[in-house]
């Protein structure tokens, strides 16, 4: 009869391995990646998408009456407005995908679920432009320096850093 040949692998032990070592690496992977990293991450770039939608919204809609839209962050809450005053309950706005109804328009923290480390008011103009304060065409300040915006939740930190003149969000 034949030999056997002893060189090589058999399929029933390959199929051994690639179990053993799918096991070991999703064991690792599931170690290294935290919910609070996750969630993290995840608020930052909510309140992201929402800076982005404010300055779009002030390029898509600017007219005379409101010709700026931003977005304020103040203690544990922020909220988007259109117009010159952010703390004028009429001017705020909903933003998409913040169904919030305990806070009507504002996002708080623990539907973030992070903490906003600072308190800060940034408003775009019609072409997108970041300002630290606009009460019209020639009383306004430029955003001067890139305005850092710091989420903690879980012991980490994550940034949303807005560039002065072009207002990118990052």
């Amino acid at each position: 009869m034949g030999a056997r040949r002893t060189a090589g692998f058999t399929i029933v032990e390959m199929i051994v391995v690639l179990l053993l070592m799918s096991i070991l690496a999703a064991t690792v992977l599931g170690r290294s990646v935290t919910t609070a990293e996750v969630n993290l991450s995840s608020a930052a770039d909510k309140v992201r998408s929402q800076i982005r939608y404010a300055q779009s919204m002030a390029m898509k809609t600017a007219h005379p009456e409101a010709p700026v839209w931003g977005v304020k962050f103040a203690g544990a809450e922020y909220w988007v407005f259109r117009g010159t005053d952010p703390d004028r309950a009429a001017n705020e706005r909903r933003v998409p995908g913040g169904d919030y109804p305990a806070a009507g328009n504002r996002i708080r923290e623990e539907d973030l679920k992070a903490e906003i480390v600072e308190n800060a008011v940034v408003f775009f103009d019609g072409v997108g432009r970041p300002f630290t304060s606009y009460a019209g065409e020639t009383n306004n300040t430029p955003l001067a320096a890139p305005l850092t915006l710091t989420l903690r939740a879980g012991g980490q930190t994550a940034t949303v850093r807005i560039e002065p003149e072009t207002g990118l969000v990052r």
